[in-house]
């Protein structure tokens, strides 16, 4: 059986065509997989943060539980990486202001409880810039005057 003329470079085409098509979704899907290993990372971080701010306020309130309720208030202090406990809670805090390896913003908010005496409410709030959009990772802990 005879081709005719010009059959061979259809397929071509066509075939090219196809391939062209499937390397592009496949560009596509590798480039979803980045992200969302990305946003699960930046997610990650920002959770161990959290957990690490509330850890700090539990050493806060074992250091002096009296200074930790006296600082309730509305605001949020600024929690940077390098805080401790004898800094005591000073500086209001910016969520513009990225200290934590160079994406992430952690803030403290305290606040008395209504339902007991010797209980604080503490929220430790962690922010950071993901595709335009701001992502929040937010750990909230009651604590107690335990030692009397």
């Amino acid at each position: 059986m005879r081709q005719k003329p010009g059959q061979s470079l259809i397929e071509l085409i066509v075939a090219l065509g196809m391939m062209s098509l499937l390397l592009v979704a496949l560009l596509a899907l590798v480039s979803l997989s980045v992200r969302n290993s990305r946003l699960a990372k930046n997610n990650n971080q920002a959770l161990a943060l959290a957990q690490s701010g509330v850890e700090l306020m539990r050493a806060m309130r074992d250091f002096s539980f009296s200074g930790l309720s006296g600082s309730a208030r509305i605001d949020a202090y600024d929690l940077p990486q390098n805080w401790q406990v004898e800094d005591g809670l000073s500086v209001d805090c910016d969520s513009d202001s990225y200290q934590i390896n160079g994406v992430f913003s952690r803030c403290v908010t305290i606040s008395s409880s209504l339902e007991a005496i010797d209980t604080v409410n503490v929220t430790v709030t962690v922010n950071w810039q993901e595709g335009g959009q701001v992502k929040t990772n937010q750990q909230i802990s009651r604590l107690t005057r335990w030692e009397r």
